[in-house]
């Protein structure tokens, strides 16, 4: 973090998230309601796209027709307060596969940071992340225990795809 450019992104990130914060206390809602609202724009946003994506390249590619993915709906009960429902959509692989890149992100840049002490801001986002993911990550702590845990299928997809984009990413980076 040697140039000081990297403050005007860091500023623009806290005060942004800073005032949407005033204007949640500003019509009554808590910092809870806040940071899941934060937290889901994270996980509808990155999931929705990046599943579209991939269906626009299969399309464009002739591997798969034009598909309209059906997920589960939950009612609200007291019960189900706080868990995130899963099930064998493939709208699921995407997330995972976004927390586990992130999380052998974590793993790689503290390896790293032993030898050269950089990558501070990676590490911040890639927790950033990961706390917006973390639904993902207790549904990997509990994968088959009910409807709140990823589907094993589920987390083999992502790890599969994610040692993918690893390999990849370690094949073609410049030393």
């Amino acid at each position: 973090m040697e140039e000081r450019a990297i403050f005007i992104p860091i500023s623009l990130f806290i005060i942004y998230n800073f005032q949407q914060l005033l204007q949640y206390k500003e019509t009554g809602q808590s910092v809870r309601a806040w940071w899941n609202n934060q937290r889901m724009g994270r996980i509808n946003t990155i999931c929705a796209w990046l599943f579209g994506v991939g269906n626009v390249v299969l399309k464009f590619l002739g591997v798969r027709e034009t598909v309209f993915e059906v997920t589960k709906k939950e009612t609200c009960s007291e019960v189900d307060l706080g868990h995130f429902t899963f099930d064998e959509s493939p709208m699921f692989v995407t997330g995972t596969t976004i927390l586990l890149l992130q999380l052998v992100a974590l793993l790689m840049s503290f390896i790293r940071l032993e030898k050269s002490g950089s990558a501070v801001l990676e590490v911040i986002c890639s927790l950033w992340l990961l706390l917006c993911f973390w639904p993902f990550l207790k549904g990997i702590l509990m994968f088959g225990k009910g409807r709140y845990g990823l589907p094993f299928s589920t987390i083999y997809k992502s790890a599969i795809l994610t040692l993918l984009f690893v390999l990849l990413c370690q094949g073609t980076t410049i030393n």
